[in-house]
């Protein structure tokens, strides 16, 4: 059988999505799959232990339509199925006239050209973002076990090879800054994309500088993000300024993730002995890799860590901090009109530190 997963928008939903091929071949073992991505999120999927090849879906390109049906017809495919982002791999796959056609019914092209679709009401938040995905594989006749969902977690493949030329790289790029190296790395991501609530960027600085006062000389703190984090990194960059030792600046780096790309990124993270982030795809991607870490996650409902936190919580791996509030709204933030407003601050460094001492003790 030869199956189509449409999953064309962030990197941290893409990964999120991968159970359902593992699924897949659990129960389907001859089953072919192929994933729809954006650009981003390819250089996920090299070495893939079980998704045979993708379809990369440039927004940029004017001709998608017909160069998807091109693509269903070579591939012979018997089912799609919609999960998230573009709707012209769904409009292809019905022009295409391809026989199950499932997945997520929300917008108004999944009703008009899906037949096989699943209502779900994901705002209800009843599980996790995987859970949901990979329950919409019904159609195919695959009962779903949620007490077997760890068999399914997402993988990333980074060979030895890989990892020693990406770290003698990254060496170079610290050293040409005149940075410290040879130390265990400490992994802060504080930027995010989307709307969701996120600590303030003074905090993730201030871990810093108290995991230094009760870990002195211990740790390389990495500072990683992208170019469209910027607006994340000004109040932390200024409190640096202010408040960084000589000795402390030579063991702090802002690592660019986009110059390398993304496969350098994650070998160097898969490095790291603690990763702390937001809800985004690198919190994802910490996890799925392995690393210890430590989530920052909205009160929020739709945004909650039910839904989108770590695929995986073993308690010496992974844990989840959320500001300990009642929260009623349901989609966004209800401003300053709420009690709790701005209720990210009542996490305190503290918390995270405590976090961090509980999974540094676990092996």
């Amino acid at each position: 059988m030869n199956i189509v997963i449409n999953r064309s928008d962030a990197i941290g939903d893409t990964l999120l999505t991968m159970p359902m091929a593992k699924f897949i071949k659990a129960h389907l073992p001859k089953a072919k799959i192929i994933f729809i991505i954006s650009p981003k999120s390819k250089d996920l999927f090299i070495n893939h232990p079980y998704v045979d090849d993708i379809w990369t879906l440039d927004p940029k390109e004017k001709s998608q339509t017909n160069y998807l049906r091109k693509c269903f017809s070579k591939f012979k495919t018997d089912a799609y199925f919609h999960v998230g982002g573009s709707h012209f791999p769904t409009y292809a796959a019905w022009l295409s006239n391809v026989k199950i056609r499932g997945g997520l019914k929300s917008k108004w092209q999944t009703f008009v050209f899906l037949n096989k679709a699943i209502r779900q009401h994901r705002s209800f938040v009843a599980m996790h973002e995987s859970d949901y995905n990979i329950s919409l594989l019904q159609p195919l006749g695959l009962d779903y076990d949620f007490s077997k969902r760890d068999q399914y977690r997402p993988e990333i493949k980074i060979t030895e090879t890989e990892l020693t030329t990406h770290l003698r790289s990254f060496v170079e790029d610290m050293q040409s800054q005149n940075k410290t190296t040879g130390k265990p790395l400490f992994f802060i991501h504080p930027g995010m994309s989307g709307h969701t609530l996120n600590w303030s960027s003074r905090n993730y600085a201030r871990l810093v500088l108290k995991m230094e006062q009760l870990q002195p000389l211990k740790y390389i703190f990495i500072i990683s993000y992208t170019p469209d984090d910027e607006r994340f990194l000004v109040a932390l960059r200024d409190y640096f300024k202010a408040n960084l030792t000589k000795e402390l600046t030579d063991r702090v780096y802002f690592f660019d993730g986009s110059k390398r790309g993304l496969r350098h990124y994650m070998s160097i993270l898969s490095q790291a002995d603690i990763f702390i982030g937001p809800s985004t795809g690198t919190t994802h991607i910490a996890n799925t890799l392995g690393v210890k870490h430590v989530g920052l996650y909205s009160p929020i409902k739709a945004q909650s860590s039910l839904r989108w936190g770590p695929f995986t919580r073993h308690k010496d791996t992974t844990k989840v901090i959320v500001p300990d509030v009642v929260c009623g709204e349901l989609n966004q933030c209800s401003g300053e009109t709420c009690p709790y407003y701005k209720c990210m601050d009542k996490v305190e460094v503290d918390d995270v530190l405590e976090a961090v001492r509980q999974l540094s003790l676990t092996k």
